[in-house]
């Protein structure tokens, strides 16, 4: 990683300065400790005066990764040195940590950072339920994991629910907390954790609703659960709709966008449409110009 005190800032302390760019003063006493800094071309290991202009550069320290990989290349969307961003497919959970060599996007990529030589623990910025399909964030290291949890991602999804929304956008905010005497399932009930859902419905046919749902907290099964409370459940969720064997349940995680550590570039990355959901809404109407 190389970073810059501009021309236009004032002279100040490499701690300072790395810290106002967001790394924290545990990983700062770690880079140092190793003599993985430099300035201007040498290594440092103290915390000199920077003048602007100074160029401070860096490798992450190597991780040690303990998940058994599983020998499959993982559909990737884009990859910097700071991060990897990956298209999961229904049916695959996005992580386990376990001996066993069940499948897992994130054992898919402890096998692509073993074959790339990236020196790398296995760190999912974001997950999916096992059948929602969609963008899923994976830092390269415990830093940038950190840096990435710590700031605003947001998170744009796809959703074909059943029969016809009264109003054709709005807010759902329920507080959601876990179903009595269920480990999994949950509900919009008073005293759970805040949840606030917007949604837009973009096509409405057949008694079903193509609905675009963008997350402004995070909780356990949200979209899922504001939907279902709604009286719209997701198509196929049998956990929140009509039960049923366990399937597919028609949820897509379309578009991830936030601003990278560091640089504070902003980064926006959307995953296509799989094939099981567009044939799920048929040819009502055609998806993609409605997504602009």
């Amino acid at each position: 990683m190389e970073l810059q005190l501009p021309l236009t800032e004032r002279p100040q302390r490499l701690k300072t300065f790395l810290q106002s760019r967001g790394l924290s003063g545990t990983y700062w006493k770690k880079l140092k400790a190793a003599g993985a800094l430099q300035v201007n071309g040498e290594t440092v290991q103290q915390d000199l005066l920077l003048q602007p202009g100074s160029r401070i550069r860096w490798d992450f320290l190597p991780e040690a990764c303990t998940l058994e990989p599983e020998e499959k290349l993982p559909a990737i969307l884009k990859e910097t040195e700071l991060y990897l961003a990956v298209d999961k497919p229904a049916g695959l959970v996005t992580h386990n940590a376990g001996a066993e060599r069940t499948p897992a996007l994130s054992r898919q990529v402890a096998w692509y950072f073993r074959q790339q030589g990236i020196p790398s623990a296995v760190h999912p910025v974001s997950r999916l339920d096992r059948e929602t399909s969609g963008v899923v964030l994976f830092a390269k290291n415990a830093c940038l994991h950190h840096m990435l949890a710590q700031r605003k991602l947001e998170k744009t999804y796809l959703g074909i629910t059943l029969g016809a929304w009264k109003e054709s956008t709005g807010l759902l905010d329920g507080p959601i907390a876990r179903k009595p005497g269920s480990i999994v399932e949950r509900q919009v009930a008073p005293g759970g954790l805040p949840a606030r859902t917007r949604y837009q419905v973009l096509a409405e046919e057949d008694g079903l609703s193509l609905v675009l749902f963008r997350l402004e907290t995070g909780r356990t099964h949200q979209i899922r659960v504001h939907a279902a409370a709604a009286g719209h459940p997701l198509l196929g969720d049998t956990l929140y709709g009509a039960p049923g064997a366990p399937g597919r349940h028609y949820l897509h995680a379309w578009k991830i966008r936030f601003r990278e550590p560091f640089t504070e570039k902003e980064a926006e990355i959307t995953a296509p449409l799989p094939q099981d959901f567009q044939r799920a809404w048929g040819c009502r109407s055609n998806i993609l110009p409605m997504l602009g």
